[in-house]
C-alpha cells in the first residue's frame, strides 16, 4: 500500500483529520533524536523509536505528550516496518482489534512505521493518559520471556470487567501470531487498558509482527509456552490453551477455521504489499506452512 491508498476514515482515525502530515526528518536524523531523548522516553527495544505529536498538520518530535510510536528502518532487521505495518492489517482483516497505523516515508524516501498510542487522549489543549499495564509490569521478575499463555490468561480472567470477551480476544491474538510467525509475543506485549469509565480490557492488539521473516534462525515458534510448548505447535495445543484459558471449544475452533480459510486473503495483501517480492515469498511460505498445521 503506498502512501496515496490510505482512505479518508484510515487518516481520520489516525489524525482525526483525512491528512497525511509532514514529516520533515531522515533516517539518520532520527537515529540522532532517539540518542538526544535517551534517559527521557520509556519506549524500550532493540528498534530507534521515537514519540511524536502532530503540530499544525506536521508530525513533531517530543518527549513528552507524544501522540503516535514512529519506528524507522533498522540495520539490523529488513523491512522491519513494512512487515509490521502488513502484519497489523492482516490482524485487522482477521478480525483483531488492532491500534490504528499507517507506513509512511521519511524526508529521505525511506519507510517508517507509525502507530497512535491507545494509552492517551486529547483533553482541551493537554494529552491525558489513560491507565495501562503490560503483562511483564503485573506478573512482575526480570524476564519477559517468562512464563506461559496460559498464565497471562489468568490475569486477564482475574482483572478484565468482561473477561470472556477478553479471553477469546486474546485467544485470537495468539493464534494469528502463531500464523504469521511472530515468535517474540512477549509479556509485554499483551497489555490491560483502562477507559474513562473504569472498565479493564485487553488493550488493542500492538507489535504485530513475523519475526520469523526478520530472524529466520530464531529459537522457538513462541515466546511463552502453549500447553508446555514453545516449538512445533499445533491446533491440539492452541485447543488445548483455550480450554485452559476458558474461550469455548466450538469458539476456538470456528476462529481457527476462519483463519485457514482467509489464506488467500493474507496472501493477495502480502502480494500487493511494499515488502520486496523476496520477502513476499518468505512471509508466503510460513503463512502455508503454519496454516497447515491448522486443518
Amino acid at each position: 500500500m503506498s502512501k496515496n491508498n490510505y482512505t479518508t476514515k484510515q487518516l481520520r482515525a489516525l489524525f482525526g483529520k483525512p491528512i497525511l502530515p509532514a514529516i520533515s526528518l531522515s533516517l539518520n536524523q532520527i537515529a540522532m533524536e532517539a540518542q538526544k531523548l535517551a534517559g527521557k522516553l520509556s519506549i524500550s527495544g532493540i528498534q530507534p523509536k521515537l514519540s511524536m505529536r502532530l503540530e499544525n498538520d506536521t508530525l513533531q518530535v517530543v518527549a513528552t505528550d507524544g501522540q503516535f510510536i514512529l519506528k524507522p528502518q533498522t540495520q539490523l532487521f529488513e523491512e522491519l516496518p513494512q512487515n509490521e505495518f502488513l502484519c497489523m492489517q492482516m490482524g485487522r482483516r482477521f478480525g483483531l482489534n488492532t491500534a490504528e497505523s499507517i507506513l509512511l516515508e521519511l524526508s529521505d524516501g525511506t519507510p517508517a512505521y507509525l502507530v497512535k498510542r491507545f494509552d492517551r487522549f486529547k483533553k482541551g489543549t493537554h494529552m491525558e493518559k489513560l491507565a495501562c499495564e503490560d503483562m511483564q509490569q503485573i506478573l512482575g521478575g526480570p524476564d519477559k520471556y517468562a512464563g506461559s499463555y496460559e498464565q497471562i490468561g489468568r490475569i486477564i480472567k482475574k482483572h478484565c470487567t468482561f473477561a470472556p470477551l477478553e479471553l477469546q480476544r486474546y485467544f485470537e491474538t495468539i493464534v494469528f501470531n502463531f500464523a504469521i510467525g511472530n515468535g517474540d509475543a512477549h509479556r509485554k506485549n499483551f497489555s490491560l487498558l483502562t477507559s474513562e469509565k473504569g472498565i479493564v480490557a485487553l488493550s488493542p492488539a500492538y507489535d504485530l509482527v513475523s519475526s520469523r521473516l526478520a530472524i529466520p534462525e530464531e529459537d522457538g515458534e513462541t515466546a511463552l509456552t502453549i500447553s508446555g510448548k514453545k516449538d512445533r505447535i499445533n491446533k491440539n495445543d492452541l485447543m488445548r490453551l483455550a480450554h485452559t484459558i476458558g474461550v469455548d471449544a466450538n469458539y476456538a475452533e470456528k476462529k481457527i477455521r476462519e483463519l485457514f480459510e482467509l489464506r488467500g486473503d493474507l496472501i493477495k495483501m502480502i502480494t500487493e504489499s511494499q515488502l520486496s517480492p523476496g520477502l513476499q515469498q518468505q512471509l508466503t511460505e510460513i503463512i502455508n506452512q503454519r496454516l497447515d498445521r491448522l486443518p
